[in-house]
């Protein structure tokens, strides 16, 4: 849920929001997410691309010789992860930017081809436009390049499914710009992708973990 999108102007809320973003997932991190964030980022190498990166709780897990851009747009998050940095031991080179998908300044340090791993983990919920995002991944990934997903999706039980529609407009202004609604899976398949590894699982809300590579 952390905010991709470029160059938004922040008040108080996401402030306020940076803040305590950390201290209301800590359990959901400790009791689920942290094992898949951890399967997932140990075995990348090479130049990796963060998306999103809030407040860096993934610096710590990336491997040693990996050099990671970790693209963030909202200064609020961005200050969390210096700090993140400066206490943690980090293996990997990690280089912060302020900015977000379809910015001019990410353009400018995102080479074409340019990185072995694009690396998305709660945050395609949040973009405006998923499907534009995706179409730059596809340009910046080498060819045999990976897209790393750790993601809420909406639900495929029809009750869950209608509760999550109604509570999407409110659940929007509470999380800055998160959907609870998308399909974010079936949305990259159609935009080219393969799952390489994938699993579904339910912790309060579904959840969508996969590595996916395009496809021949």
């Amino acid at each position: 849920m952390s905010n991709p999108n470029a160059n938004i102007k922040e008040g108080f809320y996401s402030k306020l929001f940076a803040r305590f973003y950390d201290p209301f997932m800590e359990s959901m991190e400790q009791r689920v997410l942290g094992r898949y964030r951890k399967q997932l980022l140990e075995p990348l190498s090479g130049n990796i691309l963060e998306v999103g990166s809030g407040t860096g709780i993934n610096f710590k897990l990336y491997p040693k010789g990996c050099h990671v851009l970790a693209s963030e747009p909202s200064e609020h998050m961005l200050r969390y992860a210096q700090e993140r940095l400066k206490m943690e031991a980090v293996s990997a080179n990690i280089e912060l930017v302020l900015a977000g998908v379809g910015s001019q300044e990410l353009e400018k340090k995102v080479p074409p081809g340019g990185f072995d791993a694009i690396v998305c983990t709660l945050v395609l919920c949040t973009i405006p436009e998923p499907e534009k995002a995706v179409e730059s991944f596809k340009k910046w990934l080498k060819p045999d390049g990976k897209l790393v997903i750790l993601e809420h999706v909406h639900a495929k039980t029809h009750p869950r499914k209608a509760f999550h529609t109604i509570l999407n407009p409110a659940w929007k202004h509470f999380a800055e710009g998160c959907h609870l609604t998308r399909d974010t899976a079936k949305m990259l398949r159609n935009s080219g992708f393969e799952a390489e590894w994938e699993h579904d699982f339910t912790k309060v809300i579904p959840f969508h973990v996969s590595v996916m590579r395009l496809q021949n």
